[in-house]
């Protein structure tokens, strides 16, 4: 897949926040993980209607990107949230997959949403646009 366009990821934001109003998921936040997660989240803020957002960051701490150090979560949070929480792409869907689980720690109920993911990724998204064999390159990075 291609470079996608800042008008295309509009349009994919669009698509995804479809889907999501669709669903059951009704989120009172939305939770980017850090740092591609940022203008996804964002856009489907508008896509859903949720005003409240929030982050969660986790960098790899080494090359061979196996160690992973959460370096900030949202507070407060706990019982009685529900959370969407999302990703632009998932390649091993690690990051996404520890973010849930410390967000669900703290009580929230916690959906996931990326534009795609890969096949081989640990994690399928509750939401997405679909699997690819490559992730495309956003704008932003």
């Amino acid at each position: 897949m291609e470079a996608i366009t800042w008008d295309h990821v509009r349009s994919l934001a669009n698509d995804l926040s479809s889907l999501i109003r669709k669903s059951e998921c009704r989120p009172n936040l939305i939770v980017a993980v850090a740092r591609g997660g940022f203008i996804p989240a964002r856009l489907l803020s508008d896509g859903i209607g949720v005003k409240k957002l929030s982050s969660i960051g986790i960098t790899y701490t080494d090359s061979s990107r196996s160690r992973r150090e959460v370096y900030t979560t949202p507070s407060p949070l706990g019982a009685g949230d529900s959370v969407l929480l999302v990703e632009d792409a998932l390649e091993s869907g690690r990051s996404l997959a520890e973010a849930r689980d410390i967000l669900a720690d703290k009580g929230a109920t916690v959906w996931t949403a990326a534009l795609y993911y890969r096949f081989d990724s640990v994690v399928k998204p509750d939401f997405s646009l679909g699997a690819l064999d490559k992730i495309p390159s956003f704008p932003w990075e």
